[in-house]
């Protein structure tokens, strides 16, 4: 897994990186400090599964940098990273066509609960944009919580939260796909969630340890 991250600040580049070791075990992070060194990467023929950039680096000219960088390399997940979490500012990274936003106030945890999303091919939009009405939230039932799945449903949840695929989730638990597809149909109803996004929401939100 090669991911490359883009932040003016040493810091937090080197303490995003901790966590993305968390990832894969062999992921290999590519570092830049500003736009065009950034962009200078993405243009290598270097396979790449995702990108996460800084909103507000030198270069990015707001969300111009964003689309600047989906035009580089198309096909590439890019994620924004930010410290300003307005539900405006948000929204508009995602109407630009980031994959995710991720607030740097995030948990660790939580960030590659999200980026395991991301990199399944799902979106990942914040609470607070949910909250304030951008996407409609997980209803839940009341009380809500992971104590009433199967020990099945919970190795189902574990992969769901890696981020595995259907067949993938199969070929580990050595179960059919429909099976899966069956399992999920449980969770989701037992969760009062409607999709996967949703029921991996929930689980972040309340600590899932995968």
């Amino acid at each position: 897994m090669r991911i490359l991250l883009a932040d003016d600040h040493d810091l937090v580049r080197d303490s995003i990186e901790e966590f993305l070791k968390r990832l894969d075990r062999d992921v290999q992070v590519l570092h830049a400090a500003t736009l065009p060194q950034a962009l200078e990467l993405a243009q290598q023929d270097v396979p790449l599964d995702a990108i996460l950039l800084d909103l507000r680096m030198p270069g990015m000219n707001g969300l111009a940098g964003l689309r600047a960088m989906r035009a580089a390399r198309a096909g590439v997940p890019v994620v924004v990273i930010s410290g300003e979490t307005d539900p405006d500012t948000v929204r508009g990274a995602l109407q630009a066509g980031a994959a995710g936003f991720l607030p740097k106030t995030m948990r660790g945890t939580a960030m590659l609960g999200a980026l395991r999303l991301i990199l399944s091919g799902e979106r990942y939009v914040p609470d607070l944009v949910v909250a304030a009405g951008g996407e409609p939230a997980p209803a839940g039932p009341s009380g809500s919580s992971f104590g009433g799945l199967t020990q099945r449903e919970r190795e189902v949840m574990s992969l769901l939260v890696q981020g595995l695929p259907n067949k993938e989730i199969g070929q580990r638990l050595k179960i059919e796909v429909v099976t899966v597809a069956l399992h999920l149909r449980s969770i989701y109803r037992k969760l009062g969630v409607s999709s996967r996004t949703q029921a991996v929401r929930l689980a972040m939100q309340q600590g899932w340890d995968s």
